[in-house]
């Protein structure tokens, strides 16, 4: 049986592959991407109690961020088909995920980024969002210590010309 740890918190930061390309509206900005070692134990869960993104596309970006436990019991990457854009590899792609793909790899939770949460983050050339006190209890798969983050526009953002400006650092209680 693994040790109880209270009050340790902990940052992880996750850099996903932005789709570049003039999204939409309810269009997918980055499919499943790793959270490695996001729980300190195998099948033991944290709370997740904040958001932070680094936006280096230097405007507000309304998105909301959706997480799964993954395709197996050992926290497999969810595949191609059950990714949120249902197979699509290149440009920008609506939600095409069925309800037996999210059953399977265990959507668990979500996170919604709206304009508020920029308020006081302009960098000039970037933009911080914060979104605290979430409180939501995440889990592994049970031979797992990782999870799996996707992004969804929830506006019509700005033109992606690039794939790599946004960081994502989570905010983990145990």
């Amino acid at each position: 049986m693994s040790k109880i740890v209270t009050n340790l918190k902990r940052m992880i930061k996750v850099t996903p592959t932005m789709t570049a390309d003039d999204n939409a509206d309810n269009d997918v900005a980055f499919d499943w991407t790793l959270v490695p070692d996001a729980f300190l134990d195998v099948g033991v869960g944290a709370t997740l109690q904040s958001v932070s993104i680094l936006n280096g596309y230097d405007v507000v970006n309304v998105m909301e961020l959706v997480f799964c436990r993954g395709g197996d019991d050992n926290g497999t990457a969810p595949t191609a088909d059950q990714g949120l854009i249902g197979g699509a590899t290149t440009g920008s792609a609506g939600i095409d995920i069925t309800q037996a793909e999210t059953q399977a790899i265990e959507i668990c939770g979500n996170v919604n980024i709206v304009a508020g949460d920029y308020v006081e983050g302009d960098l000039i050339t970037a933009r911080i969002a914060q979104k605290n006190n979430i409180g939501m209890l995440l889990a592994p798969r049970k031979n797992s210590k990782s999870l799996y983050i996707g992004g969804i526009w929830r506006h019509d953002p700005d033109t992606m010309s690039s794939t790599g400006l946004m960081d994502i650092y989570l905010g983990f209680e145990y």
